[in-house]
This record gives structure tokens, C-alpha cells and sequence, in this order.
């Protein structure tokens, strides 16, 4: 979507207002505007984007940060929060907060800042460490799990850089934490409710398992000990039809012809965390 910019001498506000009205244009902001028909039919995700780009404009100093620089980055993040646009500015003072937008004014370096079609952003790493400063742990885990997988390096250097600041202390735990092996948001958010259940061991992530011949079974997202098997299913694994789920039941069979019990949960089991807690305890009882 095009942005427009409200220009002295090009509408008035009157008739600014009849193209909004008559949805000819779209108001993203205060003095920045967009096609009506495509505004209609974005996603919110794009249309919080589009907003992002509307603050920057004429923001020298300030970088895109938070949920808005994860927005930009295509970041997977739990929760993610599109009512403000989040900005930072390199300094110390605490920022301040309006209707529309949220200044952070804590240190930055250039080194952890990038561009993304146009505007600058802060990088995957430090984005996802700023937001493990501000959001609960298990999305702060989340956030940089998501950075780990895409490619985010020197993430202990990029903690350093940011010195002395409320939340690093969560910042920091989410780092050690935090493993490069999970591959999806979903997987990430399981391994963070599964650390937090004193009652669940902490599972083996990706581990191969091979039959008596040597030969390939499956890879699998969790598994404890080699006897259970647990497996994170996102809706797009069914997505291409009925080729596909009866390939994952092959997969599974051989898996329990090993002797492995396989468990399988959801969005919604990790939405009511208490699922996922009753499913896993019941099947990791001694008794299997």
C-alpha cells in the first residue's frame, strides 16, 4: 500500500475528509493516508505495518523498536501488540507515552540497527531482547527464539550494549534459556511452558530416531528419554490434504513400533496451558 502525506496546499482538510468519508482514502495517522479499497482488505498485521511507516515519517532520531520493529522484521512474537507504535531513541530517561505512539529513550548502539523497506529498525536481537525487557517471560523466551531462527548472531554482545535497564534481569534469563533448535513460534511456546512445570523434565529438542536396521523414523520436536514423544501440530502441516496426514500417521506408527508413545498437542492445548500440563504428565507417568 502507498502512504500519502498531508501537504500544505495539496487537499484541504475539508476535502480530505470527503475522500475519507466517501472511503476513496484510508486515515492511518494523523496526516497520513492510503488507498481505501486496499486498507479494507489488508490484514491487520499490514495495516499496523503502514502505521509504523506513518510515525517514522520525519522521525530522525528515532529507530523502530519493540512490536513495531518486530512487525517490520517479520519476527514471530506471542501477543503481539499493534494499538502504539513503539520507537526508541538512544538516550536515558525512560521516554515517554501518547495516544499513538511509545518513545523509549534507553541506550543504542548503530551497530544494532538495520533498515527494512526504508526504515530504520532495530535488529532481531536487540528487538527481541527489548521486548523480554517489557513482556512476560514466556514471550520474552519466545522473542529470542524467534531471533536465534532468524539468524540473529552475537546475541550475548547485543545484551551487553544495553547496559544497566528495568528488565534486564529478564532479558538476561530469556537468553540463557533460550535454545536455536526450536523451529516454529508454536514449538517455542511449548518449551517455554514445559520450563516453567517443575513437574515436566526438560525434553531433548530435534532428536532423530532410526529402527534395528539402521534406517531413517522421524525427527521429532520433544522427546524425553527416547520412550515419549512429544509434537507440536500447527495447522499448516494438515493443510495440503489427505497425502499428508497419512504420511504423519505412518511416521507415528513406526515411532511406536519402536516403543515410543507419541503425544500430540495445538494451538489451543498451548492457549490453555493446563491441556498441555494434564497431557504431559500423563504421559510421562513411570507407569508407561
Amino acid at each position: 500500500m502507498t502512504l500519502y502525506h498531508r501537504r500544505t496546499g495539496d487537499h484541504t482538510d475539508r476535502q480530505l475528509h470527503g475522500l475519507v468519508r466517501d472511503g476513496s482514502l484510508a486515515r492511518v495517522r494523523r496526516g497520513s493516508y492510503t488507498d481505501g479499497e486496499l486498507w479494507r482488505s489488508a490484514s491487520a498485521a499490514d495495516r499496523y505495518r503502514l502505521a509504523v511507516h506513518a510515525a517514522m515519517t520525519g522521525r530522525a532520531r528515532a529507530v523502530a523498536s519493540h512490536d513495531s520493529a518486530a512487525a517490520l522484521l517479520r519476527l514471530p512474537v506471542l501477543g503481539p501488540r499493534r494499538d502504539r507504535v513503539h520507537v526508541t531513541v538512544d538516550g536515558r530517561g525512560g521516554g515517554k507515552t501518547t495516544a499513538a505512539t511509545v518513545e523509549h529513550r534507553v541506550p543504542l548502539s548503530e551497530v544494532d540497527v538495520t533498515v527494512v523497506d526504508g526504515v530504520r529498525v532495530t535488529t532481531p536481537a536487540r528487538t527481541a531482547l527489548d521486548l523480554a525487557c517489557v513482556r512476560p517471560a514466556v514471550h520474552g523466551l519466545c522473542a529470542v527464539e524467534s531471533a536465534l531462527r532468524l539468524g540473529a548472531e552475537d546475541v550475548p554482545g547485543v545484551l551487553e550494549r544495553m547496559g544497566r535497564r528495568h528488565g534486564i534481569e529478564l532479558a538476561r534469563r530469556a537468553l540463557t534459556r533460550a535454545s536455536p533448535l526450536t523451529e516454529s513460534l508454536g514449538e517455542s511456546f511449548s518449551r517455554a511452558l514445559i520450563l516453567g512445570w517443575p513437574d515436566i523434565p526438560e525434553p531433548r529438542l530435534q532428536h532423530t530416531f532410526h529402527d534395528e536396521h539402521g534406517r531413517f523414523v522421524a525427527r521429532t520436536d520433544f522427546d524425553w528419554d527416547g520412550r515419549v514423544v512429544g509434537e507440536f501440530d500447527g495447522a499448516v502441516k494438515y493443510e495440503s490434504g489427505g497425502l499428508t496426514v497419512v504420511q504423519e500417521k505412518i511416521r507415528e506408527d513406526e515411532l511406536r513400533r519402536l516403543g515410543i508413545h507419541v503425544v500430540r498437542w495445538t494451538w489451543p492445548d498451548l492457549l490453555h496451558p493446563e491441556r498441555l500440563h494434564a497431557l504431559l504428565l500423563k504421559a510421562l507417568r513411570p507407569s508407561r
